[in-house]
Parts: structure tokens; C-alpha cells; sequence
């Protein structure tokens, strides 16, 4: 049982989902109408430049950049709050950050699927532990330069082609297929993919 901290009120369990690799809140809409519909309480974020968040992903350059819509509910969150983190895919790294910046406003931290690294992408090792081998497909992304050819990407898009097999295998073909959910760029995996360290361009994760 998670353990009870001092000065936290009783109240209806609330849930945070956090999306993967160029998801966005959408992808939680069917279990989020679930969750609601059995009394629970339930925020899906939008990370930096993905679901209905404006950013262009190419201009997010910082880990802390990309996940500081989480952090900033989270320190929202009423001191005497505890919500149960959700993290799907890379949306584990994002949770992971959470709970070294808000280990008292969470009660549960669950990994659905999801990249566990204790502290995030710190070393070499953590980039080969965290990002999959994609190489058995071949060449799958669509990348971004937005500070130029000559620099390292700044966003990835996985083509369409490859997005319902590599992302979404067991979901719905019309979740991508252009006729339901938009798969978007994301800029964790650009870094990822370039093995960007932590002094490369700005302060990284």
C-alpha cells in the first residue's frame, strides 16, 4: 500500500496520463471516458509541441523544456494533493522527473509500456538503454534541423508508413490513418537519436 503522508485529505483517485513518442493527450481517450465513467479523476497532459500544444517541436531544445507542461501541474497541484502518474512509452521519463521534483504530491507512479531510467538520459549508456533499436526496419524517421543542416536534428516524425506498426500495433488503423489522431514530430527523440549530451546545445536533462 502506498504509505499516507501527514496532512494529505481523503478525495477521488486522480490520475495524470502522460503520452509517449508523438502522441498527445488524445491517445488516452478511450480509457480516460473508462476511468471517468468509474469515478475517478483524470488529467491528460500535452508535453511541449505535442497533441494541441502550439510549440513547433523543432524550437524545443531541452528536455526540461519539452516536459514543462507536467511540471508545471504539477507544482500547481495543492500541497495536500497526491495524484497517481501515468506514463506511457517516453512518457516515462517525463513521470520519472516528476517524482524526483514532486515525490510528495504522488502516491503511484506506474510505467505502461514505458522507458525506465533512474534519473532520465544522463549518460551514453542511458541512450542505449532507453531508445529502441528501430534498425531492423530501416530508415524510419522524417527528421527536423531547426538550427540547421549542419547541427543535429531537432524533431522526429516516425513516417507514416511505419506508425502503425512500430507505434500503435494493436490500436485502430483509423487512429493514423489520417481520417482519426495525427501522429506528431517529437523533439525528445530527435535528441535521442542524435545522442545529443547534456552541453551539446543547452542545458539538456
Amino acid at each position: 500500500m502506498p504509505k499516507r503522508v501527514e496532512g494529505v485529505v481523503a478525495m477521488k483517485q486522480h490520475f495524470v496520463l502522460v503520452h509517449g513518442i508523438g502522441g498527445g493527450s488524445w491517445c488516452w481517450y478511450k480509457i480516460r471516458c473508462l476511468m471517468e465513467n468509474s469515478g475517478c479523476k483524470v488529467s491528460c497532459i500535452d508535453l511541449k509541441s505535442a497533441g494541441i500544444d502550439q510549440s513547433d517541436a523543432d524550437s524545443v531544445l531541452s528536455f526540461d523544456d519539452y516536459n514543462k507542461p507536467l511540471m508545471d501541474f504539477m507544482s500547481d497541484l495543492p500541497e495536500n494533493e497526491q495524484v497517481i502518474l501515468v506514463g506511457h512509452s517516453a512518457g516515462g521519463l517525463s513521470i520519472t522527473q516528476a517524482c524526483h521534483k514532486f515525490a510528495n504530491k504522488i502516491r503511484l507512479a506506474v510505467y505502461v509500456a514505458a522507458t525506465m531510467l533512474k534519473f532520465g538520459f544522463l549518460t551514453d549508456q542511458d541512450l542505449k538503454d532507453g531508445v529502441p533499436d528501430l534498425s531492423e526496419y530501416g530508415d524510419v524517421y522524417e527528421l527536423g534541423f531547426g538550427l540547421g543542416h549542419d547541427k543535429p536534428p531537432t524533431s522526429a516524425l516516425v513516417k507514416k508508413e511505419f506508425q502503425h506498426k512500430i507505434i500503435y500495433p494493436l490500436s485502430p488503423h483509423e487512429c493514423n490513418d489520417g481520417s482519426g489522431f495525427d501522429i506528431g514530430r517529437d523533439a525528445v527523440e530527435a535528441r535521442a537519436i542524435a545522442g545529443i549530451d547534456e552541453c551539446s546545445i543547452q542545458r539538456r536533462w
